[in-house]
């Protein structure tokens, strides 16, 4: 099954510091609910586990991740990864395009999209309920991601020690339940 995602999101700071900080494994992975950064292989390529909970069925996976495309000068980066469940049920594959941009007074748009492939125990759910999760992740995200960067460092720190808000199953079986029945 596929899901694709287009998201925009507002930030105070230059392009610049957000492209630095999106292009930092280390400090991006942080802001991800459920991931961590098990292995830098270079400045391009990574690995990681991520754990996603919906209702009754929990899923781990373990993937790798690459910058296929890192165009500093326009602020334009394509990040492609793929993961195989932990428990061998299954796998996912995921495409995001991201294009930052300069707000007039100050600021960035960022602006994503994503194409995500999922097989196996999650697929079930259907394409109505992986899109709710998936924009309740990206909430999440952008909640962490936005406090990473107006914190700084200090914020990175928290995040990286445990303090990030975690994925939140049951309010995202909520809403994915509430999607089922809209539309």
């Amino acid at each position: 099954m596929e899901v694709k995602a287009d998201k925009e999101l507002q930030l105070k700071q230059d392009p610049q510091m957000v492209w630095k900080v999106m292009t930092d494994p280390a400090l991006m992975v942080v802001s991800v609910p459920g991931a961590e950064l098990t292995e830098t292989l270079d400045e391009r390529n990574f690995k990681g586990k991520i754990g996603i909970k919906i209702g009754p069925v929990t899923a781990k996976f373990n993937g790798e991740a690459s910058f296929t495309k890192m165009e500093e000068s326009n602020y334009e980066l394509t990040l492609e990864g793929k993961g195989s469940d932990a428990g061998g049920k299954g796998g996912a594959n995921m495409t995001m395009n991201i294009l930052l941009s300069e707000i007039e007074g100050g600021g960035t748009l960022m602006k994503s999209s994503m194409a995500l492939s999922i097989t196996g125990k999650l697929a079930q759910f259907g394409s109505r309920m992986i899109v709710a999760v998936n924009n309740k992740m990206f909430d999440q995200w952008a909640k962490n991601f936005t406090s990473l960067l107006d914190q700084g460092s200090e914020a990175a720190e928290k995040m990286a020690d445990g303090d990030a808000q975690a994925l939140d199953g049951g309010s995202l079986a909520w809403t994915a339940v509430k999607g089922l029945f809209k539309g």
